[in-house]
């Protein structure tokens, strides 16, 4: 299981980012770590930094009111349950903008994620 301060430390050699974000961060993936234990996924370093980036970029598109393109509904079919229940939890409790919805592609792509951890891919 990841360290969450390496995990930030490392974050800015990898991409943009401000003090600001990273604060948002480490609460994102500080909460995810108990949450994820709970089913039993253990995040490796690597992981948790390449899911932290996501969640940056989540972040910026979140502030440029941007979203992801449409996905196929289908393409849940290929993802667990409990991969996409972890990523639909994990944004829950990021206080996003009353004006902003949660779309399907960012619940999915960072579902994916999880998923890559679970096979340390």
């Amino acid at each position: 299981m990841y360290n969450v301060n390496e995990v930030l430390e490392e974050i800015p050699q990898k991409t943009e980012t401000s003090p600001e974000k990273l604060e948002v961060v480490k609460d994102l993936l500080t909460k995810l770590r108990p949450m994820s234990q709970e089913i039993g996924l253990s995040i490796p370093h690597t992981k948790a930094v390449i899911i932290g980036i996501h969640l940056l970029a989540f972040l910026r598109r979140v502030d440029q009111d941007e979203y992801l393109p449409e996905i196929e509904p289908e393409m849940f079919e290929e993802i667990s349950a409990e991969s996409i229940d972890l990523s639909k939890r994990l944004f829950a409790v990021y206080n996003m903008p009353p004006q902003r919805k949660l779309d399907d592609a960012e619940v999915f792509f960072l579902a994916v994620h999880f998923e890559a951890a679970k096979t340390n891919l």
